[in-house]
């Protein structure tokens, strides 16, 4: 508990810190509650600073953030998500399945939304209160008690957001890349069956044969992204998909054995999908708070502040 404690200390303001040292901490009492269920969380990160999703005992990653906050809370102390990203990657539609506490005595494992749920625990405000501004809870919906996101989940989809504007090449000006080109490849990589050379091979045991469901590009104002869809992926897959599509746009030739890895920070785990859609409880009180975070973390980065507000909007 300590070291969780240690994490959320760093997540503070300045001021939040002299309020601590002025107004002693005290340890958290355990949330009064009735039952358990089973939840979704939909959860959004700015993931720049971060060393993944996946908790590690070695660094700062977003998972030990948000088990932080689940233990803190004393909400819960387990959490499982549809996807992983890693270091530098973000999100805006990752979902977690928690059992967690709960104020409802009865009649919680379903997977819709009913007046009961108006009574229930404001679970992304406690949970936000532990986070950092650039991890927030964005709401969450009641699923059946043997739901899993990991396992629920049918369909994962990332966009890897670009910019194509006008450079000098060989004494020409022209667009970056040709996007007719890039469109081209990306229907060459709807008819692989093997991706091993499009992974990163740190799993012994990993299967390299996936099937791609969507691969396209799409224009959105002056930003450009890869919308790609699988029922799962590999281990850098779609970074090395779009370094890929970089090397087509621009019309390079490259090694299929040699394959580059695009950077991470463009990189968005967009959406999970699940057999049934779920009812996502939000508060907007709470989206607007989140609009205003994100204003504020993300100044630096257009490209990904303009992500996250083609989200929230």
């Amino acid at each position: 508990m300590k070291n969780f404690y240690l994490q959320y200390l760093k997540t503070l303001s300045k001021d939040k810190l002299i309020y601590l040292i002025y107004n002693p901490y005290r340890k958290q009492k355990a949330i009064n509650h009735v039952s358990y269920r089973t939840i979704a969380l939909l959860i959004s990160y700015h993931g720049e600073k971060y060393r993944g999703l996946a908790e590690c005992k070695d660094g700062d990653s977003i998972g030990n953030r948000i088990k932080n906050a689940l233990l803190l809370s004393t909400l819960a102390d387990h959490i499982v998500y549809a996807g992983r990203t890693d270091k530098g990657v973000s999100a805006i539609g990752m979902v977690a399945s928690v059992k967690i506490k709960s104020l409802l005595r009865e009649n919680t494992s379903r997977y819709f939304l009913n007046d009961d749920d108006n009574h229930e625990f404001n679970y992304q405000a406690i949970l936000n209160n532990y986070l950092p501004e650039d991890i927030r809870v964005i709401g969450w919906a009641p699923v059946e008690d043997g739901f899993s996101a990991r396992f629920t989940c049918i369909k994962r989809k990332y966009r890897y957001y670009f910019t194509n504007p006008f450079v000098k090449i060989k004494n020409q000006i022209r667009l970056k890349y040709d996007i007719n080109k890039m469109e081209e490849m990306c229907q060459k990589i709807l008819t692989l069956k093997n991706f091993y050379n499009l992974s990163k091979h740190s799993d012994k045991s990993a299967r390299y044969n996936r099937t791609v469901d969507i691969c396209q590009i799409i224009k959105e104002g002056d930003l450009y992204y890869l919308d790609i869809q699988a029922k799962s992926f590999l281990h850098n897959m779609v970074r090395k998909i779009f370094w890929v599509l970089e090397m087509a746009g621009k019309d390079e030739n490259f090694d299929w054995e040699k394959i580059g890895t695009s950077d991470p920070q463009n990189l968005v785990f967009y959406e999970a999908v699940f057999p049934v859609n779920l009812c996502f409880l939000k508060s907007n009180n709470n989206i607007d708070a989140i609009t205003k975070d994100y204003n504020t973390c993300l100044a630096k980065q257009k490209i990904v502040k303009l992500i996250f507000e083609s989200q929230l909007k």
